[in-house]
């Protein structure tokens, strides 16, 4: 099985949306699916906040929007959508802060709430974890999706890009309920895995054109992590492919260090031996030459010793959420997104942690609109506190 992979550098380019046609035009001869006779193309981006550093950016929809109409797709069958794990801050709310539904608008395309119509129940077959869940139905319907992800860094599952980005299909909140089921990172890696086996299987026309051009790095990935100007963008059709190219370019190996990505190609599910890559546009090299490091969360030597140790030095240096009173704004979205319930809220008070029954998923960070909630090792106390 190979795959071929276009990079460009967005300054060639115009623009953002140029650049998006560019790399995308590098390997369309070689797609096994043709445009214009779809019926139904869902483009789904990053939403994740409205913080517009922590979403896919709206040049990147204008770009391949543009790319489709020109191709000669009509608008009618073009729809971009996605489902943020937000409590109060919906889907359209997020594109309209960053720009993602002007877009839409201005072009006379649809934009659909993944959590507005009742998803569809779905089981994964080989699943190791995630055994079944539910899907958004505009996902479930489509014939061809196209996967609009950004790279970043991720506290739980070191980072967040071409695959990770389909933990979106999943509606809101219930993406979160989904984190009771691991206990580590490896396991939530598997949970990824599983949930990208269901994409592999059902969704075979798939398209995903990558923003490299700014990046997210720090332990504040990936909500309010610092951004580093890489000016690339990635287009092909193997996710993990793509992930492993774009860490590559980074100076980062994706396969050793991040568990979803190990658990993929553990499964077949994707491409990742460098001789089975083919590189179209800006060679590897030179990519590599333009770009600063791909830093990870420093959670990444936890999951190591964690890996060789076993599961003392796990619940010792497992992280858990810490609050920021400076930042908090008392709007409680932390305590509604927990999915095990253990963030204690009253109107008008600072919400309380309680460490114990923490399954330190994260997802109270990650959902933070005021990036109030920080990080910290458990330490001895971990060894007795954890569900």
């Amino acid at each position: 099985m190979k795959t071929k992979i276009g990079i460009v550098n967005v300054n060639d380019y115009r623009g953002i949306p140029e650049a998006v046609a560019g790399a995308v035009k590098l390997i369309e001869r070689d797609l096994p699916f043709n445009f214009t006779s779809s019926k139904y193309i869902l483009i789904k981006p990053n939403m994740l906040s409205a913080n517009k550093d922590a979403c896919t950016q709206p040049g990147f929809v204008e770009g391949i929007v543009d790319y489709l109409i020109k191709t000669g797709v009509s608008k009618d069958r073009i729809k971009v959508g996605d489902s943020p794990g937000q409590v109060r801050k919906t889907a359209p709310f997020i594109a309209k802060k960053i720009g993602i539904y002007d877009v839409c608008m201005n072009r006379g395309i649809e934009y659909v709430d993944f959590e507005g119509d009742v998803p569809v129940k779905e089981t994964i077959d080989e699943a190791v974890i995630m055994k079944d869940f539910y899907v958004s139905k505009p996902v479930k319907d489509c014939d061809v999706l196209i996967n609009l992800p950004r790279l970043k860094t991720h506290a739980e599952a070191t980072m967040t890009g071409a695959v990770k980005n389909y933990y979106g299909i999943i509606p809101g909140g219930l993406k979160a309920k989904k984190h009771v089921l691991s206990r580590n990172a490896e396991e939530f890696g598997e949970v990824l895995a599983d949930n990208f086996s269901w994409v592999v299987k059902n969704k075979p026309n798939r398209l995903t054109v990558y923003d490299l051009h700014t990046v997210m790095v720090g332990p504040q990935g990936p909500t309010a992590g610092r951004m580093l100007n890489w000016n690339l963008i990635l287009a092909g059709t193997d996710e993990l492919a793509l992930d492993i190219v774009a860490l590559e370019i980074g100076k980062f190996d994706g396969l050793k260090h991040v568990p979803h990505l190990k658990s993929i190609y553990r499964r077949h599910l994707g491409v990742g031996d460098p001789g089975d890559i083919e590189i179209a546009g800006m060679a590897i090299e030179d990519a590599k030459k333009l770009v600063p490091k791909f830093k990870p969360p420093a959670g990444l030597m936890s999951r190591s010793i964690s890996y060789l140790t076993g599961n003392v030095f796990y619940k010792m240096l497992n992280k858990i959420p810490v609050l920021n009173q400076k930042m908090c704004e008392k709007c409680g979205d932390c305590s509604r997104v927990c999915p095990v319930k253990v963030i204690e809220f009253e109107e008008r008070h600072f919400p309380v942690f309680t460490r114990k029954g923490c399954i330190s998923c994260l997802c109270c960070m990650e959902m933070c609109t005021y990036n109030a909630i920080d990080v910290r090792y458990r330490g001895i106390r971990g060894l007795f506190e954890q569900a």
